[in-house]
C-alpha cells in the first residue's frame, strides 16, 4: 500500500504562474503572493526551461509527442514547480507552496486545464491582433421606426443624414496603417503578445479567481 495515501489533503496554495511562448519568451507572469514577488518568481520559473526541454526530449518519440503534463520539475525555496505544454507548444510553469501533505497530480492537471481554457478564450478574440493605435468610428444610430414617413420626408431625411455623415467623417477622418492580410486576425502561438494577456481584464480576473478559489479550504 502506498504510504502517501494516508497523508491529509490540504488547500493548494499557488505562488506563481508563468506562461512562455514556444521560443521560451515570457508572455505572462503572475504572483499569487504579492506583486513585489513577480520578478523573483519570474526568474525561478525561467529556471524551469532547461528542465522542461529535457523532460520533453525524454518523454517523446518520433511517433509519440510528449505528454501535455510534464509533472514535477523541481523544488526550490519552499515551492514545487510543475510544467505543462499545450499542443501549440505554449509552456506553463506553476509553482505551489510545499506542505507536509500529498499534492495530487490530478489537482495540478485540473489547474493547468482551467488556465489553458482561459488562455484559449482570451486569445480567440479576433481583434487582439489589431495594433493598439487602431481606431474606428462608432456605429451610427438607426432612424426611428415609430412612424412611417412620406416618400418626400424619407428622401429629405436621407439627404440630410448623408450630408451629416460626410461632414462628420471629413472632420474626424481616421487613417489607420495598413495591416498585411497574413497578419490580420492572427493568433498563432508565436503571434501572441504579452500585453494581450496583461491588458485583458477577463484573463486577469480568471487567474486571480483560480488562485483565490484554491487557497480556501477544500472539502
Amino acid at each position: 500500500m502506498d504510504s502517501r495515501a494516508s497523508l491529509p489533503l490540504v488547500p493548494l496554495h499557488l505562488t506563481s504562474l508563468a506562461i512562455l511562448s514556444p521560443s521560451n519568451s515570457p508572455l505572462y507572469v503572475h504572483s499569487f503572493t504579492s506583486p513585489q514577488d513577480s520578478l523573483r518568481h519570474y526568474h525561478l520559473s525561467h529556471a524551469a526551461i532547461d528542465v522542461i526541454e529535457e523532460r520533453i526530449i525524454m518523454t517523446s518519440t518520433p511517433n509519440k509527442p510528449a505528454d501535455s503534463y510534464l509533472g514535477l520539475l523541481f523544488c526550490m525555496e519552499d515551492m514545487a514547480f510543475y510544467g505543462f505544454q499545450t499542443t501549440t507548444k505554449l509552456r506553463m510553469v506553476l509553482s505551489v507552496a510545499l506542505v507536509d501533505a500529498l499534492i495530487k497530480d490530478a489537482d495540478i492537471v485540473a489547474i493547468f486545464r482551467a488556465i489553458h481554457h482561459l488562455l484559449l478564450q482570451t486569445t480567440s478574440n479576433p481583434f487582439l491582433s489589431l495594433p493598439s493605435s487602431f481606431r474606428s468610428h462608432p456605429a451610427l444610430s438607426l432612424p426611428s421606426t415609430e412612424s412611417t414617413p412620406t416618400p418626400t420626408q424619407t428622401q429629405t431625411q436621407t439627404q440630410t443624414q448623408t450630408q451629416t455623415q460626410t461632414q462628420t467623417q471629413t472632420q474626424t477622418a481616421i487613417h489607420n496603417p495598413p495591416i498585411p492580410i497574413n497578419k490580420m486576425f492572427a493568433t498563432g502561438p508565436e503571434e501572441i503578445q504579452s500585453d494581450w494577456l496583461r491588458d485583458s481584464e477577463r484573463f486577469q480576473r480568471g487567474i486571480e479567481g483560480i488562485g483565490s478559489l484554491l487557497n480556501g479550504i477544500r472539502a
